[in-house]
């Protein structure tokens, strides 16, 4: 069985074509520099684009904490950001999540911009 995915970004649509679903997976090379498995890239991307959406406050403490892992949340922000599966329980955000939002946001502050987090 094989799967692709496309996801809207602000800079176009992010394409690709995963593997089978078995023990072969697809690696992609990301902007920071990381590897990381297509599917899983892919599955962020969806979750970043409704989290900026339906939530963009939650969008930028996230950003944030990826950036800097001292950064305070505030408020119900690391629950909310925990339900979603994007913070761990211990606070952190796990590498692969981080390597994502990483390759995928560009700006400062509340001027942020989702892209592709795919090298090129």
């Amino acid at each position: 069985m094989t799967a692709s995915f496309e996801v809207e970004t602000l800079e176009g649509t992010m394409k690709g074509k995963a593997g089978d679903w078995g023990d072969n997976m697809d690696i992609v090379k990301l902007k920071n520099g990381s590897e990381e498995e297509m599917k899983m890239v892919a599955v962020m991307m969806m979750n970043l684009n409704r989290l900026l959406d339906d939530d963009p406050r939650r969008f930028y403490d996230l950003v944030m904490l990826c950036r800097d892992s001292e950064y305070q949340i505030f408020g119900d922000g690391k629950a909310v950001l925990q339900g979603l599966s994007l913070v761990q329980p211990n606070g952190r955000v796990h590498q692969s999540i981080q390597n994502v939002v990483l390759s995928a946001v560009s700006g400062e502050g509340f001027d942020l911009t989702l892209g592709s987090p795919v090298a090129e």
